[in-house]
């Protein structure tokens, strides 16, 4: 579904991914871990251009990302769902209004449409009440999963997970952890970076360790975290686990 050929990014004189190569396929479960500073948030931002790269290719579903500008990149942004560390969602709107303000906005929805999609996602995100409330009156626990429902509302075919957990409280972790485990389990193809190594183990189905801008190790997560090979990863697990 997603295949990237020799992805460099480069912030001036800092070069943060360094010829990455890799192939995602539909439906699969992509866990990214690493130290910070490894460049793993910006390797996920390459995914669907919010970061562009500075060389190499990106095709997703056959057609080249990297050579797509103004409504074409649009319409290929809508196929992934994006899932930020600090929700990002809109303060002064109500959650119902969060979730169908894009679709309506985009012309995928009629308001009516878009009101029926938002309350069968909040009671599947599990948080039916919600509809009227405003973001300052949620946990962080449940504006992750409202900033979850607000992609799935798109219905996309890609899921990218941005540290999804680490600005919550540890309590809430859980919440917002299971859900992904539920896309999982629907067959929802995933790309996350995150430092929870449990979820990494549970739900990945490939899990990938990048550091200094690379990918210096991957494989299933029983084999990855059973008999890793790379020194730097041996390290890394030591500290994390």
């Amino acid at each position: 579904m997603i295949n990237v050929s020799h992805l460099y990014k480069s912030f001036g004189e800092l070069a943060v991914l360094e010829d990455i190569s890799e192939t995602i396929q539909k439906g699969e479960k992509v866990v990214i871990i690493g130290p910070s500073g490894s460049g793993k948030s910006t390797f996920l931002r390459c995914l669907n251009l919010m970061e562009t790269p500075t060389s190499g290719t990106i095709t997703f579903d056959g057609e080249d990302i990297t050579s797509c500008h103004g409504k074409e990149l649009d319409r290929l942004r809508r196929r992934m769902g994006m899932v930020f560390q600090h929700f990002n969602l809109f303060p002064h709107l109500t959650i119902r209004k969060n979730i169908t303000l894009a679709p309506v906005k985009l012309g995928l929805m009629s308001r009516d449409e878009a009101n029926a999609t938002a309350d069968r996602l909040l009671k599947r995100v599990g948080l039916p009440d919600k509809a009227e409330s405003y973001p300052n009156m949620l946990s962080g626990g449940q504006k992750q999963r409202i900033a979850i429902a607000r992609s799935l509302a798109m219905n996309p075919e890609v899921m990218l997970f941005d540290e999804p957990t680490s600005a919550l409280d540890p309590e809430m972790v859980g919440e917002v952890l299971d859900l992904m485990k539920q896309l999982a389990e629907e067959g929802m193809t995933m790309v996350v970076v995150t430092h929870e190594m449990g979820f990494a183990r549970e739900v990945a189905s490939r899990v990938l360790f990048m550091a200094d801008g690379k990918v210096l190790e991957q494989n299933p997560p029983e084999e990855f975290f059973k008999n890793p090979s790379n020194p730097r990863l041996k390290d890394f697990l030591s500290k994390v686990i």
